[in-house]
Formats: structure tokens, C-alpha cells, sequence
């Protein structure tokens, strides 16, 4: 495995959560924790998860393909991968 692609990796899983964090904390501000307990009431947590993961994992992967870092780029795809088998096993949990 290469530098590039476990960095690209690495972004593709930290960013989305980050962005998660950020959503929760600033836009609808409130605690992590009664967010979460909200989503998963809503049963909406796979669709807070999909959406961070959509909007911030597709502007770092075209943003690595305009660099020319292709394998980071590969990076965020396997990322994205991983969640979205993450969130179809919450979805059928």
C-alpha cells in the first residue's frame, strides 16, 4: 500500500466525520450526543452518514484528481467504499 493511497484513505475517513461534527455542532447546535440519540430515533443517522460522506469525500476526490494525485484519490473511493458498507449494515441492523 502506498503513502499516497493510505493518506488519501485516511482523509476519506476522518473528513466525512469531521464534517458530521461540524454539522451537528454549529448548524444544528446541539449536543453530539442528543444528536445522535435524535438521528437514531429519526432513524436517520445512515442518512446524516451518507450525506457527510456524498458532499466531502466527492470535493476532496475531484480536488486530488486536479493535483494529480491519483493514488489519494483511490484513497477516498476505498474510503467511501468502507462506509458505504458501513451504513448498509446499519441501514439492515
Amino acid at each position: 500500500m502506498s503513502k499516497n493511497l493510505l493518506q488519501g484513505f485516511s482523509i476519506g475517513i476522518f473528513a466525512p466525520l469531521l464534517l458530521l461534527l461540524f454539522y451537528i455542532i454549529f448548524i444544528l447546535n446541539k449536543d453530539i450526543d442528543m444528536a445522535l440519540e435524535v438521528f437514531n430515533k429519526t432513524n436517520t443517522i445512515t442518512h446524516h452518514i451518507s450525506l457527510s460522506v456524498f458532499f466531502i469525500n466527492i470535493l476532496i476526490f475531484f480536488l486530488f484528481i486536479k493535483i494529480n494525485k491519483d493514488e489519494s484519490a483511490k484513497g477516498v473511493v476505498g474510503a467511501t467504499f468502507l462506509y458505504t458498507f458501513f451504513v448498509i449494515y446499519l441501514k439492515f441492523l
